[in-house]
């Protein structure tokens, strides 16, 4: 594993929340619950983040759900939202 793929794997969950946390809006400005999320990812889904899968870590962070800060949680909670409506179409 090189040091760019961990990287990579860690903007892609901080894209995923930042995205989500800003419903959608490619210009969002930074959320401030992006670097709680990644650090609370990086914690609670260890395996899922060496695994440089953006699904992995999503589903494992919405299993811990309660676990997360109050701000990732509120992230977390549009992803999830997301993928079920993702599902039902």
């Amino acid at each position: 594993m090189t040091v760019n793929r961990y990287y990579r794997a860690l903007s892609g969950v901080a894209a995923v929340v930042t995205i989500a946390a800003h419903g959608g809006g490619a210009m969002a400005a930074a959320d401030p619950g992006k670097k709680a999320c990644v650090e609370e990812a990086r914690r609670l889904c260890p395996a899922e983040m060496r695994s440089f899968s953006r699904k992995r870590v999503e589903a494992c962070m919405i299993v811990k759900i309660e676990q997360t800060s109050p701000m990732c949680h509120a992230a977390m909670l549009r992803i999830k939202a997301d993928r079920e409506g993702a599902v039902k179409r």
